[in-house]
């Protein structure tokens, strides 16, 4: 179950970038995140009104999903943004892809978290067949960096760091308190708040279209559930075998462009090769998840 809690989750992130992609026209990236958070929050505190919270619950219990919100969505977005705008998407959105990585070191080295050499494989299949979609599903497949360009690549190697980070902290607090609506309410809470404070501080305008809105309504719907599905998957599974499949993102991306633009979306053998990678890699987590 832990496995399809956590392709949902990604099904969720998937739909909801397909919608900004689709309704954005020129709206800001910071509009984009800030709205699309604001709608997070109100939706998961409102969601927390249908929960029991123990009522000796305070701030130190909910500290390892705040700093988790801090490093994602947050820092993870804005690394994420900065690099797409210095380097492209392609490039920014493969190598940021490569954070289960970082998740599985950190579950190796600190959390105990174990796993064998066939779910290592079965994770290593999901991660570059994620990574190959991402880079050769554009319009401009290619991960050329002009010179003097490279010390751009930083920030999709921090956004990276910062994800990564991110799910290893949310797998630490859900392991102490096993409350996937709360720990979701308050890891967006943290991020907007922070946001929300940089955006008064430096007085930037966010504002967007009616026709945007409506897109970013939605998208901060579905970006809402997708954290829920993390949650629950990491509260049963194993980090190993989550922090892959949380990652299989751009394949859902694909399947969702192909569906609205048919015409428009070219398949390559890369393409090709990176979902039977998933395909592979899934199958493998399945088979030998325990």
């Amino acid at each position: 179950m832990e496995m399809i809690y956590a392709l949902l989750s990604s099904v969720m992130f998937a739909a909801t970038f397909l919608l900004v992609k689709i309704g954005r026209e020129s709206a800001s990236h910071l509009s984009v995140l800030w709205i699309t958070l604001t709608i997070n929050v109100v939706v998961l505190a409102l969601s927390t009104l249908f929960i029991d919270i123990p009522k000796s619950l305070n701030l130190l219990d909910l500290k390892f999903f705040i700093i988790s919100g801090i490093f994602a969505p947050l820092l993870g977005r804005l690394f994420q943004f900065v690099g797409m705008s210095k380097l492209g998407a392609n490039t920014t959105t493969a190598l940021t892809l490569t954070h289960p990585l970082i998740t599985v070191f950190i579950g190796l080295l600190f959390l105990d978290e174990s796993g064998n050499v066939v779910q290592i494989l079965g994770g290593f299949l999901i991660i570059a067949g994620s990574v190959l979609i991402a880079i050769f599903s554009g319009s401009n497949a290619n991960l050329r960096i002009s010179n003097g360009h490279q010390i751009y690549l930083l920030y999709p190697l921090l956004a990276s760091l910062t994800y990564g980070i991110s799910i290893a902290l949310r797998k630490v607090g859900i392991d102490q308190l096993n409350s996937p609506v709360l720990a979701s309410a308050v890891t967006v809470s943290s991020s907007w708040t922070i946001l929300s404070l940089y955006v008064l501080v430096t007085r930037c305008k966010v504002s967007c279209s009616g026709r945007e809105f409506t897109y970013f309504f939605f998208a901060g719907i579905l970006s809402s559930i997708g954290p829920i599905f993390l949650y629950l998957s990491l509260a049963i599974g194993n980090l190993l075998l989550i922090a892959p499949l949380a990652a299989t993102t751009p394949l859902f991306v694909l399947v969702g462009t192909w569906l609205y633009s048919k015409k428009n979306e070219k398949f390559g053998y890369q393409i090709i090769v990176g979902t039977f990678g998933i395909f592979i890699g899934v199958t493998l987590l399945t088979l030998f998840k325990n």
